[in-house]
């Protein structure tokens, strides 16, 4: 009886015990369910990513370009704010008390919780910091951090298109590289971005227990940010600086200039005029100063050396001269009756110089810039011969894939069956061969003309970056000359080329005698592209747009190169009166200065 009565008790505390229990679950679950989720939602973990200062630029000779200098910027946790305020209350806040306009695209951010972060306003000055510590307050889900700011020196300037900017990751960016904080600042253009993975260096990280305010209240874990890493170009600014000045000074607008080491085809310099200010990329343009720069017809933000395309014309002819020299068409004693015009059937191409030009060979042919000659001698080579040549040479191949640069058009047979839906003529092949007609080329393309004919046939690898310092292992980690191909030129073959472009310059007849001025010899040649009709540009006034297209090539020393490269005018009309004249100013100041030392 009496050990009934202990299980029956027994049974009666398990049963009040379990009830209780139950009772205890549903109230905390349910009455005080929301009461204890909204505690809970008070203190949660969030990731601090503090931006890596980004590896600074400099020349080839350590002029400083570009570099970071610590600033404040306002960040929201998008998940606090939307919780502590309607976005009319947000927007009214921030404009009454902090005098900032929120835009669209971050207010869809907060309001959608898209990022974890995200800035509000970057480069504050002091007072803006103290209206924040004033109202802060006002302001729960709301931060300052310390991150870098982007600087860009006045020399920098010089060479904008190259430098190119930074700026936040797109979303599209975002997604994908998941390790890309939407707050820290990458490589936009330029070899900003070519090299950012270089000069971004590491985020920091940062686990912080915080309230529902956004205050901190316990650091979990921290990695600190690794810098990027410091980067040479093959740039020599003092080259770059003339080049501009050379422009700036002269009444053209709009044009390039590329100047290379032949012998490692390093970029020394790379012009495209006009330019922009760099640093505003990264500070803000106001509308009128975009709308300026956008429609502007000179396309100030487009970097002509390497994304412009146009007829190259006459500067193609020492190509032309290579490929029919190699394949027989030809032989550098070869005497052409070369006329005022020629003549397929009822089509009449004309020579530039309505004199013609007489019985010469292949280096006289250079020395005038004879069309008649290169007529004939093009459709003697053929179309698929001036295309092999021309391939061999680089033109139409991304020789380094790190540029971002368009490919040149070296039309064919199948080239025009494909894109035109037509069949190729005789005067397809004679247009091409004095660099008219369908072919358009980069004024980069033109170093890759000029270069192996002054490094006696090699086809390097064009580079512009010099070395980087490698923060991980402490050291300067060089970058060094790649052959591509070797093009098995006949030595008699390259002289009697190379002699044709020194005559241009010192010929009796030569075409470029403004490169005289140099102080060492040299050799180059001149281009005049045609881009419409005489007809046509009669008929608009011989408007800017219209004219033809100036260009110049040329290397220095003429038996020793240590520098090649192209002066490009747009429509600036003729390539001996105008390219030349500024090729020459650029050389000759190189040299005077000793910029380049000659033997």
């Amino acid at each position: 009886m009496i050990k009934f009565n202990r299980i029956t008790f027994l049974i009666f505390i398990l049963t009040v015990f379990y009830f209780a229990l139950v009772g205890r679950l549903f109230y905390l679950q349910v009455i005080k369910g929301e009461h204890y989720r909204e505690i809970s939602d008070r203190n949660y973990i969030k990731i601090f990513y503090s931006n890596p200062p980004r590896g600074k630029i400099y020349d080839r000779n350590g002029v400083l370009l570009a570099y970071d200098v610590p600033t404040y910027s306002l960040i929201a946790f998008p998940y606090i704010v939307k919780k502590n305020y309607s976005m009319q209350e947000l927007k009214e806040n921030l404009k009454n008390y902090l005098n900032i306009e929120l835009d669209e695209k971050t207010l869809n951010i907060i309001e959608k919780n898209l990022y974890p972060s995200v800035v509000i306003k970057k480069d504050l000055t002091q007072k803006d910091i103290e209206n924040f510590y004033n109202y802060n307050y006002l302001f729960n889900g709301f931060y300052l951090e310390v991150v870098p700011k982007r600087v860009y020196t006045e020399e920098a300037n010089y060479l904008a298109h190259i430098i190119g900017y930074v700026g936040y990751p797109s979303e599209r960016e975002l997604k994908e590289n998941p390790n890309l904080s939407p707050n820290i600042l990458v490589g936009k253009a330029g070899v900003e971005k070519i090299y950012d993975s270089l000069l971004r260096g590491e985020s920091g990280q940062k686990a912080v227990l915080v309230d529902a305010f956004g205050r901190q209240k316990k650091v979990l874990w921290e990695k600190d940010p690794r810098k990027g890493n410091d980067i040479y170009l093959t740039i020599d600014i003092r080259i770059q600086k003339i080049a501009f000045e050379a422009f700036s000074s002269s009444k053209h607008p709009s044009g390039a200039v590329v100047l290379v080491d032949p012998n490692t085809y390093e970029i020394l310099a790379s012009l495209s005029y006009p330019t922009y200010n760099l640093q505003k990329f990264y500070e803000g343009f106001s509308q009128e100063e975009w709308k300026e720069l956008t429609e502007n017809k000179y396309k100030p933000l487009m970097n002509k050396v390497f994304l412009g395309k146009y007829p190259p014309g006459s500067i193609y002819k020492p190509l032309v001269s290579i490929a029919a020299l190699e394949e027989g068409a030809i032989t550098p004693e070869t005497r052409i009756s070369s006329g005022p015009e020629f003549r397929i059937g009822k089509w009449v191409y004309r020579n530039w110089d309505k004199r013609g030009c007489g019985f010469i060979n292949v280096s006289e042919a250079l020395e005038t810039s004879c069309d008649t000659f290169f007529y004939q001698v093009g459709l003697k080579l053929g179309v698929e011969n001036i295309v092999k040549y021309s391939k061999l040479f680089g033109l139409g191949e991304k020789l380094n894939p790190d540029l971002e640069v368009k490919v040149a058009t070296i039309p064919s047979k199948e080239w025009k069956r494909k894109v035109l839906k037509q069949k190729w003529f005789h005067g397809d092949t004679v247009n091409l061969s004095i660099g008219q007609g369908y072919i358009t080329i980069t004024p980069f393309d033109a170093t890759k003309i000029v270069v192996p004919i002054a490094n006696g046939g090699y086809v390097l690898k064009p580079h512009i970056l010099k070395a980087y310092f490698d923060n991980k292992s402490q050291r300067l980690v060089h970058t060094n000359p790649e052959m591509i191909r070797k093009i098995n030129i006949k030595k008699w073959n390259l002289d009697a080329v190379r002699y044709g472009m020194y005559l241009v310059v010192y010929g009796p007849s030569g075409t470029a005698k403004a490169l005289k001025r140099v102080p060492v010899l040299n050799a180059g040649k001149t281009g005049t592209a045609q881009v419409y009709s005489y007809d046509t540009r009669k008929k608009r006034h011989h408007a800017w747009d219209f004219r033809d297209h100036a260009w110049f090539i040329d290397y220095a020393p003429y038996n020793k190169p240590k520098i090649a490269g192209v002066v490009f005018i747009e429509h600036g009309e003729s390539g001996g009166k105008v390219a030349a004249p500024l090729m020459a100013y650029i050389l000759k100041r190189i040299f005077k200065e000793k910029i380049i030392e000659t033997e």
